[in-house]
């Protein structure tokens, strides 16, 4: 399995990933008031980073 990894595509789709997961969280941890994020930029935060994981797994065929 390993050998027929694009070593490119895998840190380009990991680094995706990560980044979406980091744009979730922070809507998340907004959403329940730990940071002094506005709820509705918190909603939308956590449904971009979603969004976006969601986009790697279909559309990058994910993170691996």
């Amino acid at each position: 399995m390993f050998e027929s990894v694009d070593p490119v595509r895998l840190l380009r789709n990991l680094g995706i990933y990560v980044v979406a997961v980091l744009v979730a969280i922070v809507g998340a941890i907004g959403l329940i008031d730990v940071i002094d994020v506005p709820a509705v930029i918190a909603g939308l935060l956590l449904a971009l980073g979603l969004g976006v994981v969601l986009a790697v797994h279909e559309y990058l065929d994910g993170p691996f």
